[in-house]
């Protein structure tokens, strides 16, 4: 019996995980979709000259540091999404 409660608080522990990270993953995919929309839209430029730098998951947010060329000059933008 001990060696089935021990198997079984593995197992949770493999997939509890891996739910959790599929939730942060599509999260972070729906930020960056988002966020170099929005840029794009407010600079007149196309998504083509939107480009992800970085994007961090934490907690409740979601950071996503933008490079934006526009007439030759690259700007960073950063864009935070609330998750939920």
């Amino acid at each position: 019996m001990k060696k089935f409660f021990g198997a079984a608080a593995l197992a949770a522990f493999l997939i509890v995980p891996g739910v959790a990270s599929a939730d942060a993953a599509s999260d972070r995919s729906a930020a960056i979709r988002a966020c170099r929309a929005e840029v794009s839209s407010q600079t007149g430029v196309t998504l083509d000259d939107v480009r992800l730098d970085q994007a961090r998951v934490r907690g409740t947010t979601v950071r996503v540091d933008l490079d934006v060329w526009r007439d030759g000059q690259l700007q960073n933008v950063r864009c935070d999404a609330t998750r939920g």
